[in-house]
């Protein structure tokens, strides 16, 4: 099964290298492979100016990167929509999840009752004064392991009742790191709002 990691690219350096190592010797343990990839050493001649999205695939061996220039992106609003999706592992094929949306607008993934991620970024939000992160995400996001790991971040159940009285709402990925969406959520309950 191919698998591939995100990792950002800021000035030649391979940012958060030891989170992505992490999750890519997880996820090859779990297809039964034991020697180690290391990435550190498959991936040379970086762009030592700017910053960039580096996608390496890999299996059993790295399959191959690509290194484009990281273009930000905004997000204005979620719909939420129920699945039952499984995404343990950082597969190459996306189809389920882009399957869940029905234009461009970004999703929160709710599975049985209980909040997950988006579709590219694990999710937060601050309810009296505290960072709290689903404890079941889809993906174990590597910006999301990091935050955890510093304190930053407390796992919980977390609910669309969660959501509604949050005081604050955040995506965070390998490349986005942790962005505060907006300051207060405006949030009508039911599938396919919007917050």
């Amino acid at each position: 099964m191919l698998c591939f990691e995100t990792i950002k690219v800021e000035n030649g350096k391979l940012l958060n290298i030891k989170y992505h190592q992490q999750r890519v010797d997880y996820t090859r343990s779990f297809f039964g492979f034991t020697d180690k990839l290391e990435l550190k050493k498959q991936i040379l001649n970086l762009p030592k100016k700017g910053e960039f999205r580096l996608r390496i695939d890999y299996a059993k061996t790295l399959e191959g990167f690509t290194c484009k220039e990281f273009l930000k992106r905004e997000f204005k609003e979620f719909k939420i929509v129920e699945s039952d999706i499984e995404y343990r592992h950082k597969y190459a094929n996306r189809d389920e999840i882009d399957a869940l949306k029905v234009d461009e607008t970004e999703i929160i993934i709710v599975k049985d009752g209980f909040l997950t991620d988006t579709s590219i970024a694990n999710i937060a939000i601050r309810v009296d004064g505290i960072w709290l992160t689903p404890k079941t995400p889809l993906l174990q996001g590597t910006t999301r392991a990091r935050l955890i790991e510093r304190g930053f971040l407390k796992c919980e159940d977390l609910t669309i009742e969660d959501l509604k009285k949050a005081q604050n709402f955040a995506i965070m990925n390998a490349l986005i790191d942790f962005k505060v969406i907006r300051a207060e959520i405006e949030f009508e309950l039911g599938l396919e709002r919007t917050i």
